[in-house]
């Protein structure tokens, strides 16, 4: 796969970033800082690009860069080895190209045992980076609800709160009450709907469809991936009670053993074959033989 491709979710973020930089930079940096320039993140050499790269100046005029890099699922080898070093090359092509070491920013999207642990620096030898670590599920969506920095609403679903689709709902609010523009309001709400998918898929995709607006989402590439995850379990559990319905028609009431065993049976090739076999089997304990028992 070529590096340069940008899955779903970093195009998603990478556009958000930058067409409400303000936004983001208010966040992290203070309403005091003044946005100024954004910067090419591109690494040539290494055919990969940062998230958000900025120029700004902070409260007392300093003119300084701001790094953003969001980052969805850790695998066990990004944990200390690939994150640090994309954090730490990052930091080196910055200054080649800018004269300035940058400040740097990891946000991490989902609450796993790999996030938390995820470290706050690079030191290997004499060299030594450091960057700020966020973890969105602790921040306060209160604050960012309160502010009405539009771009920032799709990141309040996950942040901290149990109910999610309360936070959908409030942030969805503000995204529609602050954006008059049909389009720009439609392209943050299908960013909101991607992100917080990363939480609670379903209730993601039954919030959006009783608003109305599931084909905004359906032609987004990530959200047609998590429908048709959702419609392949609603045909996988219709199969299984059409099954449940023959045994009983021809054998009579079915033990809950052999309902359960169904239940946990994934593989359509399975179902497919326990099709054949309810209508070929003489009786009901001829045809459990045939549900595998694990």
């Amino acid at each position: 796969m070529d590096k340069t491709e940008r899955r779903p979710f970093d195009t998603s973020l990478q556009g958000l970033a930058a067409l409400y930089s303000q936004n983001f930079l208010v966040w992290l940096r203070g309403s005091e800082a003044v946005w100024q320039q954004e910067l090419n993140s591109v690494i040539v050499a290494q055919q990969r690009r940062a998230d958000f790269l900025i120029r700004y100046t902070d409260a007392k005029g300093k003119q300084r860069l701001l790094h953003i890099e969001f980052q969805t699922l850790v695998q066990r080898r990004e944990l200390h080895e690939e994150l640090p070093v994309r954090m730490t090359t990052y930091a080196v092509f910055v200054l080649n190209k800018y004269g300035q070491v940058p400040e740097q920013v990891l946000v991490l999207l989902q609450d796993t045992a790999a996030t938390r642990r995820v470290p706050d620096h690079f030191a290997q030898g004499g060299l030594r980076v450091e960057y700020e670590v966020i973890r969105l599920w602790e921040q306060d969506p209160a604050a960012i609800l309160a502010s009405g920095l539009v771009g920032l609403m799709p990141l309040v679903p996950l942040m901290r709160g149990q109910d999610v689709e309360g936070l959908l709902r409030a942030s969805v609010e503000v995204i529609e009450t602050e954006l008059e523009s049909l389009q720009e309001r439609n392209e943050v709400l299908a960013v909101t709907g991607l992100l917080s998918s990363l939480r609670d898929q379903r209730t993601v995709v039954e919030f959006f469809r009783r608003r109305s607006i599931m084909n905004l989402l359906q032609q987004t590439p990530l959200f047609q991936e998590l429908t048709r995850d959702i419609v392949l379990e609603a045909e996988q559990r219709g199969r299984i009670q059409a099954l449940l319905v023959q045994l009983e028609y021809r054998f009579g009431p079915v033990p809950a053993e052999v309902e359960t065993a169904l239940q946990g049976i994934s593989d359509p090739k399975i179902l497919d074959r326990l099709g054949l076999a309810v209508l070929q089997a003489p009786d009901l304990n001829t045809f459990q033989q045939q549900v595998p028992s694990d």
